[in-house]
Order: structure tokens, then sequence, then C-alpha cells
């Protein structure tokens, strides 16, 4: 019973074309922005819409009964009047601060209700008039509009033309169906006064035209991500010969100023561009100053990328390839193409990439002034660790991790550190207090509840050792451009001695 009282509610939302509404406002959303805050946005949206399509039927009900519209849940009777404007007048105040002090914020928020404004508007004035494509248009025009103002951006011209145009041509489609109905009414939009045909001719005119202004307009570039701009407008190039890893360079760096450099690494089976999706290092790069190097392994038989990092992860193959050397030779090569400063130069790795950068730090300690990885370790065999003087190291782990398990374990019988001993290890490397303080905890991951992540701080004479526990977490957590933000920030504060 309920679930159809659900289905009811939903049906006089007008629910194909605010299902509809709502997507798109997730696709701009995540396209301007991130999935996080565009899965409120379109919550948010989707009430606002929901306002609109009651509005709607109530106004129109007294019409519905007349046509005998049994399609319309108030005619149908499967709800009554009385009880769907209690719940639209539940549910106005609820849109209202929803949307305002939600992601879009108050200048998009705003932007945004004054198309739901429009919407409720040609409800109970508008659809009588000449005027009626004129909601349509500030309407479909305020959605884009105000996702643009909540990434603080002012919404291109172009898309609010393409915007207006569609929903004033939606509106001509839309009513045809129903345009000898509506005159009995004496519902005189202007499609009711031009008739079926020339409606129809207008829209497909407006259709055609905003067909025109995409193919016209720099669609990809102002569809993008102000982080993801920021990239996209700075210097890359190519190293590595036969083997290539591209280098970006960060907005604003100068060759009269030695940069930092971090080196990237993905997990087994991931690429260099599934690293930056998920860890956002480059991201975080951009917005600190720092060369950016996003490297790729080899393939093994399996078709997957690997590093031949350990005993335990991930050379399958047994490939005799050398990925510690191959990543010394990039930075070298990196180092004669632009101004890299020798005493911040960084390894960051995901699970098989963590394992790299140990492997990295135990065979040049010279190079790397600090390394950091997530849902990584060690080779048991202490011996594999050829490191003698210190590297600032920071290990990141979930307690919840069933790949790479928190308190060690084996692949293929060959058996890896735990998340202590890693940090333990490395802590005697650096000649650190081997009893370590607990600190406070923080948020470091923005999809798990309040503060889980509890940082292990060794005492150290020089080289840092830390680790940083994650309550709860997986192998491979959502990460946003927080996380990367907090590791590269860590990372910075941690140049070579």
């Amino acid at each position: 019973m309920r679930l159809l009282k659900l289905r009811a509610y939903l049906k006089a939302a007008h629910f194909g074309p605010t299902l509809l509404i709502t997507a798109i406002s997730f696709v701009l959303a995540t396209t301007l922005w991130w999935e996080g805050p565009a899965y409120v946005i379109a919550f948010t949206v989707f009430l606002g819409q929901l306002i609109i399509g009651w509005s709607n039927d109530l106004y129109d009900y007294a019409d519905d009964l007349k046509h005998n519209r049994t399609n319309k849940p108030l005619v149908a009777g499967a709800i009554t009047p009385e009880r769907l404007r209690k719940t639209t007048f539940v549910f106005i105040p609820i849109a209202v601060v929803a949307n305002l002090i939600g992601p879009l914020g108050l200048k998009g928020g705003s932007v945004y209700l004054l198309g739901v404004g429009c919407g409720i508007a040609y409800n109970f004035y508008f659809k009588f008039s000449w005027l009626s494509p004129l909601p349509y248009a500030i309407a479909c025009a305020a959605l884009p509009g105000s996702i643009f103002y909540a990434v603080d951006r002012t919404p291109p011209l172009w898309v609010l033309a393409a915007g207006s145009l569609l929903g004033v041509a939606f509106h001509f489609l839309n009513v045809i169906k129903d345009l000898d109905q509506d005159r009995s009414s004496e519902i005189g939009g202007l499609p009711q006064r031009l008739g079926k045909k020339i409606s129809l001719a207008i829209a497909i005119t407006l259709a055609v035209a905003v067909g025109f202004i995409f193919t016209q307009s720099p669609v990809s570039k102002d569809f993008t991500s102000k982080e993801s701009q920021e990239i996209t407008n700075s210097s890359s190039f190519s190293v590595g010969g036969d083997r290539p890893a591209f280098v970006t360079l960060p907005t604003g760096y100068s060759q009269s100023v030695p940069a930092p450099l971090i080196i990237d690494l993905h997990g087994y089976s991931g690429t260099s561009v599934d690293q930056q999706r998920f860890a956002k290092m480059d991201v975080a790069a951009n917005k600190r100053g720092v060369i950016y190097a996003g490297l790729d392994g080899l393939i093994d038989s399996q078709g997957n990328q690997f590093w031949n990092a350990s005993v335990a992860c991930c050379n399958f193959n047994a490939n005799p390839v050398d990925d510690a050397a191959y990543i010394q030779g990039l930075i070298d090569e990196i180092s004669k193409k632009v101004s890299v400063d020798p005493k911040r130069i960084y390894l960051f790795g995901h699970s098989n990439g963590h394992f790299m950068s140990y492997k990295f730090a135990c065979t040049y300690p010279e190079t790397v002034a600090a390394i950091a990885g997530l849902a990584g370790a060690m080779d048991s065999a202490p011996s594999n660790c050829g490191a003698t003087s210190p590297v600032n190291v920071l290990h990141i782990h979930g307690t919840n991790d069933d790949v790479i398990n928190y308190d060690g374990g084996q692949i293929l019988g060959n058996i890896f550190t735990s998340a202590q001993e890693s940090a333990k290890r490395w802590a005697s490397v650096n000649q650190c207090s081997l009893n370590p303080s607990v600190g406070t905890a923080f948020d470091l991951i923005a999809s798990l509840d309040g503060k889980e992540t509890i940082p292990t701080i060794y005492s150290c004479p020089s080289a840092s050792a830390e680790l940083w526990t994650i309550e709860g977490s997986s192998h491979g957590p959502s990460l946003d451009s927080s996380f990367a933000l907090q590791v590269m920030d860590w990372l910075l504060a941690h140049p070579k001695g």
C-alpha cells in the first residue's frame, strides 16, 4: 500500500521529466565538480522538481477531471488533492533550505530556486499567456547556471543560451499532445495560439539551433572541472624513450626556481591514468607547485601492469626488469629537462605501487627525500632492503584491507610485513626511538564518518617514520582531493636533510 502511495506521489510529480532534470544535474555536477557533491546536488534538484510537478497537478486537477485524465493520480483517486497539497507545503521549505545550504551554496541555490519559481509561475499564470515559453527559458538556463556558480565559475553564455533554447523546445513539444484539450479549457499559451504545425516547426528549429551552438562552442573546455583545467593549462612532456612517462609542470612553474618532484605509482593491474583518478595526486601536485610524473609498469602474461617491487608483490612471471633503476633513470632525465629540487624528490604508491616505493627507497635512499604509500608492504626478509641512509616514510593502511592485510600476510606463499612492522623497520633505519607515540585522530578519508585515521609517530633524530591507520578502511577506499593534499603536505614538510 505504501509503495503504491509513493508511486502515486512520484507520478504526480511528472516523474519522467523530474528524473531527466535530476540526471542532467548529476552529470553536470560530476563533470564540473566530483561525485560526492553531485549526489547531494541531484537530490536537492529533485526536491525542487517535486514542487513544480505537484503544484502543476494541483492546479490542473479540475481540468484533468473535466477531460477524464485517469492517468493522473489525483483523477484516479490514488491520492487526494488535500493530501498532495499538505505534502507540497511540507516539502517547499525543505527544498528551499536544502538548496541554499547544500553544495549549490547561496548563489547557486538561489539561481536554481529562481528556476523552480519560474516552473511554479508557469503553472499558475504563464500557461495562459503568449509569454508561456519565458519560464521554460529561464528555468532551463538556471539549472546549469546554478552548478557553474556552485563551483565559483561564471556560466558561459553559450551554456545559458543552449539551456534556454532546449527548455523552450521542450515546452512546444510537450504541449502539442494536449493542444486541443488545452484550447477547450481556455489555456492560451504561445503553442496553443500558434497551433501544432508551427509549434512542431519551432521545436525542431530550436533543437537544430542548439546543435549548432554545441558545434561552435568550447564544450570540452567549459565542461571540465576547475582543477582539471589547471592541469590542462600547465605544460607537459614525455620522458623514458620506448617506455614513456608523462610529466606535468605545475601552473606558475619557473625554470629559475627549482620545484619538488613526485613520482606516482599505480597498483597491480592499474595504469597511470587509473592512479590519477584514484589518488588525485596530480591535482594536489598542481596546487602545491610540484612537478608530477605518473608512471606505468610493464604488462605481465595476464595483461596486467605490475611493478617488480618485491618477492611477494607482484612480479608473478619472474620478469628480470629493474623498476627501481627505471625510476631512477626517469628522475635523472626529468632533472635534466626541468629545474628539480634534489632535496624534494618524493614517491607515492598504492598497493603494488606502495611496495615499489619501498623498493626504491631501499635501493636509492640517497635520491628520495620521502615516500608515502597506501595499502602496501615490504618483504618479510630484512635482507631484501639494503638502505643504510635515512628516508622519511609515511605508511597509510586501512584496518579492513582484505588484499594486503593490515596485520601482514602472504601472496602465493611469499610473506609480506604488517603495516606496523613496515613503519618500524624504517624507524630502525632512521635511528628513531622504537617506542612511538599515538597522535590525535583526524579525518583523512572523506567517505568515512568521523576522524577515522590514527597516526603513530616515531621520534627520530632526522628523517621521520609514521603510520597512519585508517579504521574501517578497505584496500581501495574512495578518495577525494583532501586525501591527496594531506599526503602531499606531509611529503613537502619532509625534505632531504
